[in-house]
């Protein structure tokens, strides 16, 4: 970071909830009535994302990060892909831990693609199909060296990550229950356990980010946590918070001494694609309360190094991590994903 800029500007609160009201909707069960559909209209770009994290080795994880229509937010947007529009193009991750070569692609949305208008049906290519409705969803992925299959169940537990005034953009995470095989050079491994179901839109305007992380643990069968931090220029602090949700529970959002530190980092500087670089973790921690400033999660992280590129204009990979939830001892592989272009 630049030495002469503070380490993080915060926006007073009322000017940060004019701009993204998210955190008043949070805790309210999922309306079965919200709308998933690909672009269309002012929408020029969606998203559709399942995340797992705590997979057994060699795997980690998995993430299907599915992008219809490029956006213009920098760190979000993959420019070498556009053969023909920003709108035709779409792209998918197909993210796990092992060296599979065509985890990520790119698509012309008219040729190459089969997608329903209200998203119930997504094909993009012979890479991957998401199909479904809430709270029943399918994916599948066959012919390659790796596979899958899976269903997932979703609860009407829902983060909101933003809400912007005028449908300007939006995003949100279901809490699912999901069961399933993986198969690696055609071995089957039987899967179960939390994940969540995303969707996001946005119409073609730029947001000017910096740095974006995003990570998922699952404490337990029933409980997940998800944390997001978020900084636009200047070091200006968009978003800095820790959901907690479980399969009974709407739970709630806490940013009361958020803290997220890295330690060490990656050797070598990522340069992506588009000609961004960036430095991912490689050892980091981060912590938050609750109202009363008692101690909600405190973790200790060291990364996989197993990130792959495709988060859109970033990487995703996974962590071993060890601390506390409400007083217990944790420990688990976590999910992350990490774009970082500060200088």
């Amino acid at each position: 970071m630049m030495k002469f800029l503070p380490q993080q500007i915060i926006a007073p609160k009322k000017i940060a909830q004019a701009l993204d009201y998210s955190e008043k909707i949070n805790g309210l069960p999922f309306d079965p009535a919200t709308e998933t559909h690909i672009p269309q209209g002012k929408y020029s770009t969606t998203h559709y994302g399942v995340m797992i994290p705590n997979l057994p080795a060699p795997f980690n994880f998995l993430n299907l990060i599915t992008v219809v229509g490029q956006p213009k937010v920098n760190l979000f947007h993959n420019q070498h892909l556009i053969k023909t529009s920003a709108i035709d193009t779409a792209n998918v991750l197909v993210g796990t831990a092992i060296g599979n070569d065509d985890y990520f692609n790119g698509y012309s949305v008219k040729n190459d693609c089969e997608l329903a208008s209200n998203g119930s049906y997504l094909r993009f290519g012979n890479d991957l199909l998401l199909e479904g409705k809430y709270p029943h969803f399918h994916a599948k992925r066959e012919g390659h060296d790796f596979n899958f299959e899976l269903n997932i169940h979703a609860t009407d537990k829902i983060a909101h990550f933003m809400r912007m005034p005028f449908g300007m953009y939006d995003h949100w995470a279901l809490l699912c229950q999901y069961e399933g095989h993986l198969e690696y050079q055609g071995k089957k491994t039987q899967i179960q356990g939390l994940c969540t179901y995303e969707y996001a839109r946005g119409i073609d305007i730029p947001l000017y980010m910096k740095y974006f992380t995003y990570q998922i643990l699952n404490i337990d069968e029933t409980t997940q946590v998800l944390l997001v931090e978020v900084l636009g220029p200047f070091n200006l602090v968009l978003q800095q918070r820790v959901y907690v949700r479980s399969i009974n529970d709407h739970g709630a959002i806490y940013s009361k001494d958020f803290k997220l530190t890295v330690q060490s980092f990656e050797p070598e500087r990522k340069i992506t694609p588009n000609g961004l670089s960036m430095r991912l973790p490689r050892t980091f921690s981060w912590q938050v309360s609750d109202d009363q400033g008692q101690a909600v999660i405190a973790i200790e992280a060291n990364s996989n190094q197993d990130f792959k590129y495709g988060m859109t204009g970033g990487y995703a990979g996974s962590y071993q991590y060890s601390g506390t939830f409400r007083g217990k001892t944790i420990t688990g592989t976590g999910y992350i994903e990490y774009l970082d272009i500060r200088k």
